[in-house]
């Protein structure tokens, strides 16, 4: 059951435990391996900080791929409910978008198991990519710094990264000795819109070679309000099998149902998370050897209706001659006061270790070893009430008898990684890594629309960069061997084996309907090949060009080969295809840089051509009231531009005033010219920053077009213009520093729904909200 808000649990949350940078995120040289401004808030001084998910110890300056790093002050002014908030802002980067509680970062119109989030080098190992209601555990309040990789990552990270790599960085291992015996951060913070109550302490210290972390977080947050109305279905969409019916007295109630959705709030939309982690490392003259424990939980609604699949529903509605049987619609209008909620609980084993010179021919070896065991229940509440206000959570106590046990995942995973850096030879020098992962995935009850699998994953990369005067070449490779195995199929062939005259008849089966050839194979496996090369030319001190190009497969992951049955996230039956073959793309960036004191401009072009891209293709057809979709392979191209541009306006009597501006686009078909749905729309915005002593400030504006270019059972998802503003002022007391601040999001009280979300037509975005808050460090 969800948390109750007890002041005890709180104040022991945050006396116990501790965490989060976020004063300073990128200050620690544990993060950096250098000594940096980290409350450097110039786009030039951001340029100069290590990208930890890049080998070698490279800058984003240093990298042919186009690579965004948030720290310091811009982190700080981003960070949202979930890391999809946080990052959306970037060029390139959007959210999916599941009510407050779940989003991801979408790359370049790509999300899911093409986006691959890690912490630290290491995956999260959570369902995220599984579903988009699936939540990142990973709370954004404590992320130091975040590293997104623009583009293939596909050599580093393997297949999983195909369209990008987002890291985070938290600290949770030291690296090396901090300059105080103890030190620490914190930040509380609330908002208007959803009450929101949250809160994160981080102490740091070290003890002769041993030094140690903390870190602890706590998220209270009700349902929350939005401008207008949150559901505009289209109930058109319901009788699209129903072409002959013949009498349509009965859908009156269907043409009222959008004036009588309520607004003000969007229902079932609470987040309510905690998490702690504890870490320590010895560390000597040549390196490190460390280990933290973490643990992640979260409760959090889906602002959907939880529709129930009726396996006895029929198929086939196209010969109905009496409106009467459409009373069943009428059910349907009760399912929209059913609910669910999302049980999340993780916890993470590290080990890290990092040693310089440990033998001829390599100048640093880094190890990272995780493992994690991870489960969450979607849990359905029936009658749920329009929660006015979702004043307190504590009434989910008392939903003891209306509560339904729900579909459970368990997600087990160890994961393995060795880098090494080589030393100069002829001129070259680069990495070469190992990487090796271990993800056993079951799923029990109703709605577990993917069989339970073990997917195993073996890499081997290397990357070599040689400079040449003013151009720097950079080569890459690796081969990944992936096995994914459908241990449902194990068990029925062994049952087989037992007992060859046993009838596997299941309520659900649905082979033969569905034409599935390749439903009985128990293994699929798959060897992947990818290469790079890019290279920077330096014109000048103030101008660069740098050029990328990858060919890289990605194996289908476990949910494209074995889905099948209702996914509710989606509002489809899935089904999937273990006759999959890899995906096998090209892909291009050219970037042009121009980085000085006074003015920063970047403007970078992709192109990336994917042979036999794998997506849900409509079947036409419905399965228990769901409609089926089936997952295919076609040809796709997806293509596009990133601009960013930061001016250092002027500085005088008044304070330091800075101008930022970005736009992206990216447009995405099929071979067949045919769109693709929940791709990201074109957006621009600008912003004008503001510094004079300890006071900063910030206005600014972002346009989200309208994304028109859909699939042509879709509709067009309206365009809207979002307005931010902050106000911080820094101050002392004693040794500390603090930071009290004040945001103002969705100024103009627009409603915004997001395009790459599949509740698009039932939870906008939230309306206006005031954030206010305090951080500080001692």
């Amino acid at each position: 059951m969800p948390y109750k808000k007890s002041p005890l649990a709180i104040m022991i949350c945050l006396a116990t435990s501790a965490s989060f940078a976020q004063f300073s995120a990128a200050q620690d040289s544990t993060v950096q391996h250098a000594d940096h401004d980290t409350e450097a808030h110039h786009y030039s001084e951001i340029e100069e900080i290590i990208v930890r998910a890049l080998p070698m110890s490279r800058t984003r300056m240093e990298s042919a791929q186009p690579v965004d790093v948030l720290a310091g002050e811009l982190l700080d002014d981003r960070r949202g409910m979930t890391l999809g908030e946080t990052l959306q802002s970037q060029p390139g980067v959007q959210s999916s978008f599941y009510g407050a509680g779940a989003g991801r970062p979408v790359i370049r119109g790509l999300g899911g198991p093409r986006v691959r989030v890690l912490q630290d080098g290491l995956s999260t190992a959570d369902t995220s990519t599984q579903s988009d209601d699936h939540a990142v555990s990973a709370d954004p309040l404590l992320i130091d710094q975040i590293e997104i990789l623009r583009g293939p990552a596909t050599l580093l990270y393997g297949s999983a990264a195909s369209a990008g790599v987002v890291n985070l960085i938290d600290g949770r291992i030291p690296e090396s000795l901090p300059d105080e015996p103890v030190s620490g951060r914190f930040e509380l913070r609330g908002d208007s819109i959803a009450e929101e109550r949250s809160g994160v302490l981080r102490l740091d210290g070290a003890r002769g070679q041993l030094a140690w972390h903390l870190d602890g977080s706590w998220r209270d947050a009700d349902d929350y309000r939005i401008p207008g109305i949150a559901r505009l279905e289209d109930h058109d969409d319901h009788d699209d099998d129903h072409d002959d019916h013949d009498d349509h007295d009965d859908h009156d109630d269907h043409d009222d149902h959008e004036e009588m959705t309520p607004g003000g709030r969007v229902a079932n939309s609470f987040v309510e998370s905690r998490s702690g982690t504890g870490g320590f490392s010895w560390i000597g003259e040549r390196g490190f050897i460390g280990a933290s424990l973490g643990t992640f939980s979260s409760e959090y609604g889906i602002p959907a209706p939880h529709a129930h699949f009726d396996d006895d529903h029929d198929d086939d509605h196209d010969d109905h001659d009496d409106h009467d049987d459409h009373d069943d619609h009428d059910d349907h209008d009760d399912h929209d006061d059913e609910f669910a909620y999302i049980d999340m609980l993780q916890r993470n084993w590290d080990i890290k270790a990092g040693l310089d010179n440990p033998f001829r021919g390599v100048e640093r070896l880094n190890f990272r070893y995780g493992l994690s065991d991870y489960e969450h229940t979607e849990i359905e509440l029936s009658g749920h009430d329009d929660h006015d206000g979702h004043d307190d959570h504590d009434d989910h106590d008392d939903h003891d008898g209306h509560d339904h046990g729900g579909t459970v995942f368990d997600v087990k995973t160890w994961q393995a990684r060795l880098l090494l850096e080589t030393s100069p030879w002829a001129g070259w020098q680069g990495a070469v890594g190992l990487q090796a992962e271990r993800e056993n995935f079951q799923a029990e009850g109703a709605e577990a629309f993917v069989a339970d699998s073990l997917t195993r994953t073996y890499g081997l990369f290397v990357l070599q960069e040689r400079r040449f005067d003013n151009f720097t070449l950079s080569l890459g490779a690796r081969y990944e061997n992936s096995r994914v195995s459908n241990l449902e199929t194990a068990i029925h062939h062994a049952d087989d084996d037992h007992d060859d005259d046993h009838d596997h008849d299941h309520d659900h089966d649905h082979d033969h309907e569905l034409e599935r050839p390749f439903a009985d194979i128990q293994h699929h496996k798959f060897n992947s090949v990818s290469v790079s090369i890019g290279g920077i030319y330096e014109f000048n001190d103030n101008w660069q060009m740098s050029v990328n190009f990858a060919r890289s497969q990605r194996a289908p992951a476990a949910v494209e080969l074995l889905a099948e049955g209702p996914h509710l996230a989606t509002f489809t039956y899935e089904v999937g295809n273990g006759g999959l073959n890899k995906e096998v793309s090209k892909a291009w960036d050219v970037t042009l840089h121009r980085h000085s004191t006074q003015f920063d401009f970047e403007v970078t072009l992709f192109r990336k051509d994917i042979q036999d891209f794998i997506y849900l293709a409509d079947s036409g057809r419905e399965i228990g009231g769901f409609p089926v979709r089936l997952t295919r392979q076609n040809d796709a191209e997806f293509s596009g531009v990133e601009v960013q541009g930061v001016w250092q306006l002027f500085t005088n009597d008044l304070g330091h005033f800075e101008l930022r501006t970005a736009y992206d686009q990216v447009n995405a078909r099929l071979s067949d010219g045919s769109r693709l749905p929940r791709v990201s729309p074109a957006r621009f915005s600008g912003g004008l920053d503001w510094h004079r002593d300890a006071w900063r400030a910030s206005l600014e504006a972002t346009r989200v077009m309208k994304q028109d270019k859909v699939p042509v059972m879709d509709e067009p998802v309206a365009g809207y213009t979002m307005i931010n503003a902050k106000l911080a002022r820094q101050f002392e007391l004693g040794d500390a520093q603090f930071e009290a601040f004040i945001q103002g999001r969705n100024l103009g009280d627009s409603e915004a729904r997001v395009a790459t979300s599949y509740l698009k037509n039932y939870a906008p975005l939230p309306g206006r909200n005031l954030v206010m808050g305090i951080r500080g460090r001692f």
